[in-house]
């Protein structure tokens, strides 16, 4: 008979390996699969010993290499694996909510880096030789005029703020694998706290607001350039909260948050007015929380 951690360890086995699967053969549910990948490894840590855990993650990693590539069972490691490991063993030492939810962030801007460093210089994929590959791909299509220039400067202005993207997309991905986890970790029945619902946020309004001076002061110098853009997307994430907590003033319905959230994504004149939005409300507390002291966290 086998016991109830060997049982514990092929589910989560089996819920890593149908997630690799969607990830690969269904795309359009990636964005889905990466939100939900590190839970396996957070009910397990959660659950067990870090030797277990170590062990679940150096499986699902062997799975991943020998049935798909080497690029898929290093993201066993370096990607759900660690975001996993570090969300449980953040809600299983009872650390505090704010920092968990700092240290999941932590932890997918380290897995990005990570990532990239691995396919830079170990797989030899970078951004010049995705320019070469558009170069040789434009060249030998006729009758394009100046698409190759247009391309070309704008792939070479992708990686000049690529590093302000990659934080960017740590911020959200974090933010969303922490929420998503701790909010199933409680539904199995474990009740560990979970941080302030977004629209409750209210962000560092002297940092943030003297970092986007001192940037733009200094727009000439690229790492001030992509500091500038982190810097308003957390304002824009302060003026977003905002708009929530005021649409959830005036209705509970979901759907109504999913929409307006949809809008922000695909209409561009959103993002600057919850721009500008934030940025008010840094100064004015247009919600009146700054003294809100978690009354949304569970106890």
């Amino acid at each position: 008979m086998l016991n109830q951690k060997i049982k514990d360890s092929i589910k989560v086995l089996i819920y890593l390996l149908i997630l690799t699967l969607i990830n690969i053969y269904i795309p359009f549910l990636s964005i889905l699969v990466l939100i939900v990948w590190p839970i396996p490894i957070v009910v397990i840590t959660m659950k067990y010993d870090l030797n277990t855990t170590a062990g679940v993650i150096a499986i699902s990693a062997l799975i991943n290499g020998l049935l798909f590539s080497p690029i898929m069972g290093l993201l066993a490691v370096i990607g759900y694996g660690l975001v996993g490991f570090v969300i449980g063993s953040c809600l299983k030492e009872e650390i505090k909510p704010l920092n968990a939810l700092i240290f999941t962030v932590l932890s997918v801007l380290f897995s990005h880096i990570l990532l990239l460093f691995i396919s830079k210089y170990l797989l030899g994929i970078n951004f010049q030789s995705i320019i070469n590959e558009v170069n040789t791909i434009i060249g030998q299509t006729s009758n394009i005029g100046n698409m190759e220039e247009m391309l070309n400067s704008q792939l070479q202005l992708l990686q000049r703020i690529f590093p302000a993207l990659i934080g960017i997309s740590a911020i959200i991905t974090g933010s969303l694998n922490y929420y998503v986890s701790t909010w199933y970790i409680n539904k199995a029945g474990f009740n560990k706290p979970t941080y302030k619902e977004i629209k409750y946020w209210a962000l560092p309004r002297w940092i943030i607001a003297i970092g986007i001076v001192i940037s733009l002061l200094l727009k000439r110098y690229m790492f001030f350039v992509n500091l500038n853009m982190v810097l308003l997307f957390l304002t824009l994430v302060q003026g977003y909260a905002v708009t929530i907590y005021y649409i959830d003033k005036k209705t509970k319905n979901s759907i109504i948050k999913v929409i307006f959230t949809a809008v922000v994504i695909f209409i561009p004149l959103l993002p600057p007015a919850l721009v500008l939005l934030g940025l008010v409300d840094f100064w004015f507390d247009l919600r009146k929380i700054n003294n809100y002291e978690g009354e949304n966290e569970r106890s």
